[in-house]
């Protein structure tokens, strides 16, 4: 069987026949003609099951937020009757002892510098033996009811009622641990919508219950109060007003402003003990540290209420470190010169007493102002 070419004739009344040609590709985006429907190479989409699925995810969704919700709820009824059962007592005498502290420090802060002024029948020694609650605030703090709360759990030791002699207790419990007993804990427990943290909080509760409240009560039964207002950054450079009540009576004691002019005498007496090494401290030991301050504000507290005070003024403060200085240097001289004596090839004849007994060589000291 042959081809058909050009050339060959057809035969009349018989059209020529056209050979199959190859079939061509197609680009790959909608004919104008077909924009009016779906284009056949784009899937269809099941929008009933898409609806219905997306109806369900919806109804289980909810379904669980109501679910949470109701839980939620009866947490929280939960918490707010348990305080309500078990705290009630206490809320109270807290609420009314703190809101007391709080009135009498925003009082001492507006009233300006204090007068010097003291019971005359206070003495501090009458402390000693007494419970109490002593708080140290900056002034800027001392002025509102949340900058005192900021401040009293900011409050750092010192040694101002170690110098006192007394022992009061750090006001910085008192807010701490007895936040779960005011109002804005029981706000943020009735506006709290999540059941998980609703949960956190129950058994941060039960905590509260079992270790706070045993310190919340102890701090209850104070006293006196002690409150210092720093009037700068340090008790160094700016004065303090110092105050105290009677928490019994309901009664100011003492209320001054000092200014700290504190230096510190350290003495160290070594070689007393035979056989016994003491490492002598490098330099002299700095007499005008913040102890040195505090012990200042407390001995000035002290005068006011009629006890005696030892005054140092600065020529003695000059004579100790000179004194000082001298010490190091003859201690440097004595032992070089015990280490001369300790020459084994020419031993000191020991010294006699007039009876002719041998009388005990003197033991060597040292004393550092």
């Amino acid at each position: 069987m042959r081809a058909v070419s050009d050339h060959d004739e057809v035969p009349s009344g018989e059209e020529p026949k056209e050979e199959p040609s190859a079939p061509r590709l197609r680009a790959a985006k909608p004919d104008p003609d077909e924009l009016e429907g779906r284009p056949d190479y784009m899937p269809k989409i099941p929008w009933r099951w898409a609806a219905l699925a997306a109806l369900v995810g919806a109804g289980v969704y909810f379904g669980y937020q109501y679910r949470e919700g109701e839980r939620a709820d009866v947490m929280r009824d939960q918490i707010l009757a348990t305080h309500e059962e078990h705290l009630a007592p206490i809320v109270d005498r807290y609420r009314t002892f703190r809101t007391r502290i709080e009135d009498w420090t925003m009082e001492a802060a507006s009233a300006g510098e204090p007068e010097r002024w003291s019971d005359p029948r206070l003495r501090i020694s009458g402390l000693h033996g007494g419970e109490g609650l002593y708080l140290r605030l900056r002034a800027e703090d001392a002025t509102s009811r949340e900058g005192i709360e900021r401040g009293a759990t900011a409050m750092r030791e010192d040694a101002l009622t170690r110098c006192l002699g007394i022992a009061p207790s750090s006001a910085r419990g008192l807010f701490e641990n007895g936040a779960f007993l005011m109002p804005q804990w029981l706000d943020g427990v009735r506006e709290e919508p999540d059941f998980l943290r609703l949960r956190v909080l129950d058994e941060q509760l039960a905590r509260n219950m079992a270790v706070d409240v045993p310190i919340v009560s102890n701090l209850l039964r104070a006293e006196y109060f002690l409150l210092v207002i720093q009037q700068g950054e340090n008790r160094r450079d700016a004065p303090v007003d110092v105050y105290l009540w009677d928490l019994r009576e309901n009664r100011q004691l003492l209320r001054t402003r000092i200014q700290a002019r504190g230096v510190l005498i350290p003495v160290r007496i070594d070689r007393m003990l035979p056989g016994v090494e003491v490492q002598r401290a490098p330099g002299v030991p700095a007499m005008t540290s913040g102890g040195a301050h505090d012990c200042s504000i407390a001995a000035q507290i002290k005068s006011i209420t009629g006890d005696s005070v030892v005054e140092v003024g600065t020529d003695t403060v000059e004579a100790l470190a000179a004194g000082a200085a001298s010490a190091t240097e003859d201690a440097g001289v004595l032992e070089g010169a015990d280490a001369g004596v300790g020459n084994e090839s020419d031993p000191a004849p020991p010294a006699e007493s007039a009876a002719g007994t041998e009388a005990p060589a003197p033991v060597p000291t040292e004393a550092t102002p």
